[in-house]
């Protein structure tokens, strides 16, 4: 996908992934990620989170064996550095458990299972969080990204709602 097809349909995703947040109103802080490679920008949506009061927060890779931590973001600040994986994490010291969470894919399937870079990293987190809290998931992801296949493993987490730029898919 060339960069101008990610990002058109980076912002019809991030428009679907703002619409479904209107039906959390006891939300105070949305997880996001990081861009990498050809991801889902949902960065492009933080500043209009933080106009409904929303706190942003990043994940950032503490030890590679353990769930993400998350620690906030503005994007009017510059409290990004390349992280694990080149990707950029967040400077802060602060973290906090987000009330919703918004995760990247490299694949997902009708089930609400999504494949990632193979590092485990959002299972593991989204299961921590699952234990010590109510909390939302969502895919955001490409709808050429979906597939038949069925790679769920027991390890796995699926997500509550998948947003792609033609549907949202309640699973």
């Amino acid at each position: 996908m060339s960069l101008t097809n990610v990002k058109d349909n980076s912002l019809l995703i991030n428009d679907r992934i703002l619409n479904l947040l209107n039906e959390f109103d006891s939300a105070k802080s949305i997880g996001l990620f990081y861009p990498y490679k050809n991801e889902v920008d949902v960065i492009l949506m933080a500043l209009e989170l933080e106009k409904r009061g929303l706190a942003c927060l990043l994940p950032k890779v503490i030890d590679e064996h353990n769930p993400l931590k998350y620690f906030f973001y503005s994007p009017n600040s510059s409290n990004l550095e390349k992280g694990y994986g080149g990707i950029m994490e967040p400077t802060g010291n602060e973290a906090k458990d987000p009330d919703i969470i918004i995760a990247s894919c490299s694949a997902f399937n009708e089930k609400g299972y999504r494949v990632g870079y193979g590092g485990g990293f959002f299972d593991r987190t989204l299961s921590q969080l699952k234990h010590k809290k109510k909390i939302i998931s969502i895919l955001a992801a490409f709808e050429n990204q979906k597939t038949t296949y069925q790679f769920q493993d027991s390890y796995d987490e699926k997500v509550d709602y998948i947003c792609t730029e033609n549907n949202t898919y309640q699973i």
